[in-house]
């Protein structure tokens, strides 16, 4: 994908409560929004946790931190909710692990301590989902037999975020909700950069992240556009897919019921042309 090959592989939402100067105490305050905490800066160890972006190739949407000997993962959605977060979550702290457990110790007989792990995914979509709730590793297993392996992914709806203790506690959420909102109200395709530097002079006329859009309104501009990008790129994935399942249902019915080329691509909602391509493939000998 196009983005993966520029500077930019942060999200805002990486780079507001992970790569950036105020990161830190940006993450601590969301962290203790989110999980009723009461840390306090200079009370706490913070490390930042970052892996191998070109072995985990996903777009960058999610931020660790080791707090004092715990490892917090945060992985934000900003459309549906992936019910395999989990299994996500689990390659990725895997690779958070490698990186924490040296080579030549994995072998020998007394423990390496690692820290505990917890994980969420801060929710930000216009769906409709309960204000929290759990995504488990062992909903995907085959056979719910009481294996031991889990892994438990704390799932906050953030959209609603006037709804929620959240907004009370929490500043910089609901400035980041707020912004993206104002993207979006402001966001045009055919003029993807200028739309998004006129969101950027609103938010901050609003008081939205004034500091953070001062200093890095280039950046932002950049990794919203990658963003853009990539949400283009996945939907017209999404849609390649469902063509080529049309096709293949209508040569199902070609195959099978006698139908007509024209019909089955009717009835499976196939480009006709496409479905006579495919149908010419199968016929021509090899």
């Amino acid at each position: 994908m196009a983005f993966w090959r520029r500077n930019y592989k942060d999200s805002v939402f990486t780079d507001l409560f992970g790569s950036d100067r105020d990161g830190k105490k940006n993450f601590l305050e969301l962290y203790n929004a989110l999980s009723g905490s009461n840390f306090r800066l200079e009370e706490v160890t913070l490390r930042r946790k970052i892996i191998d972006q070109t072995l985990y190739k996903t777009f960058n949407n999610d931020v660790s931190w080791e707090i004092n000997g715990k490892l917090i993962v945060l992985v934000e959605h900003q459309s549906t909710v992936n019910e395999n977060m989990p299994f996500r979550c689990l390659e990725y702290v895997t690779r958070i692990y490698e990186g924490i457990v040296p080579v030549k110790v994995r072998y020998q007989e007394k423990v390496f301590k690692i820290p505990n792990p917890d994980f969420y995914v801060v929710y930000v979509g216009k769906k409709q989902i309960p204000l929290e709730e759990e995504l488990r590793l062992s909903d995907a297993f085959y056979e719910k037999d009481g294996s031991k392996l889990e892994l438990v992914v704390k799932v906050k709806n953030c959209s609603d975020y006037m709804n929620l203790p959240v907004y009370n506690n929490c500043d910089i959420l609901k400035e980041y909700c707020r912004f993206l909102e104002i993207v979006e109200e402001n966001y045009n395709k055919h003029f993807p950069k200028r739309s998004l530097r006129h969101a950027i002079e609103l938010a901050k006329e609003e008081g939205i992240l004034t500091d953070y859009l001062d200093r890095k309104a280039r950046e932002v501009t950049n990794m919203l556009c990658a963003k853009y990008d990539y949400k283009t790129d996945i939907a017209v994935k999404q849609e390649e897919a469902r063509e080529e399942k049309a096709i293949e249902n209508a040569l199902v019915l070609i195959k099978d019921f006698n139908a007509s080329p024209e019909l089955a691509a009717e009835k499976m909602g196939a480009p006709l042309d496409k479905v006579q391509e495919a149908l010419k493939a199968q016929t021509s000998p090899a």
